[in-house]
């Protein structure tokens, strides 16, 4: 089961030095990234972006806040992705941007005509289960050596084909308009959520700041126990 998103969030006190930090980015990034620009110098709205870059080639892109940095992959390469979070992870550091706290993503869909039973058999209560039910929308967390969150979403989606009908004035009928009883079941998705942070250890402690040993440990679960923990929560009810 291969991820077709990963990203990373690194938050951190108000940073104003954007225009320097360009030639930086460009300059020690320029292997990973192919275009780097400024947005918007003069911004009072802390998440918006003032930095980004991209690479087309394997679907990258970075964006550089005042309050944080995210990194996003969609042509997925776990390697490359895990190698370039240390290397901006390092390059905050260096310029005395210390990360508050951070977080790890990554998003899944599985392919399952029995996307709904197998989600609702395998995680909710019995007392839940009837064959009313049509949607659902999980979310589980659960904390992990009481420093981090680990958190997994599961909801089940219907891709649905509906007919092109005309009304007698040859007009294409919009889509609210037309009966589901007229619909094609194309495909039945079990869409996956994971994320690992370490909120829990930054709001529990005074002073805590992510460092290399924290934000190692984070890329380690993230790696060796992600696919793992999302297998065991939708086939064996286990998290």
């Amino acid at each position: 089961m291969k991820p077709n998103f990963l990203s990373v969030t690194f938050w951190f006190n108000i940073f104003d030095g954007h225009a320097e930090f360009l030639n930086i980015l460009s300059d020690d990034l320029k292997d990973e990234f192919t275009e780097f620009k400024i947005v918007d110098k003069e911004v009072n709205n802390p998440f918006r972006p003032i930095i980004t870059a991209v690479n087309s080639q394997t679907k990258s892109d970075l964006t550089f806040s005042k309050i944080n940095l995210q990194y996003n992959m969609a042509k997925i390469n776990m390697d490359t992705f895990l190698t370039n979070v240390q290397k901006i992870f390092d390059l905050l550091n260096a310029h005395n941007i210390k990360v508050l706290h951070s977080a790890i993503y990554a998003n899944y869909e599985i392919h399952d005509k029995e996307a709904l039973k197998k989600i609702v058999q395998n995680t909710l209560n019995k007392k839940i289960i009837s064959d009313d039910l049509i949607d659902v929308n999980l979310k589980f967390g659960k904390k992990q050596e009481e420093s981090f969150y680990k958190i997994i979403s599961l909801i089940n989606k219907k891709q649905i084909e509906l007919p092109r009908i005309l009304d007698e004035l040859n007009r294409e009928v919009p889509i609210p308009l037309i009966s589901w009883n007229k619909a094609i079941m194309k495909d039945e998705i079990i869409e996956i959520a994971y994320e690992i942070n370490d909120k829990l250890i930054f709001d529990t402690s005074n002073s805590y700041f992510t460092d290399e040993s924290y934000l190692n440990k984070m890329l380690y679960i993230f790696k060796n126990d992600m696919e793992d923990d999302i297998n065991n929560l939708i086939n064996k009810g286990e998290f």
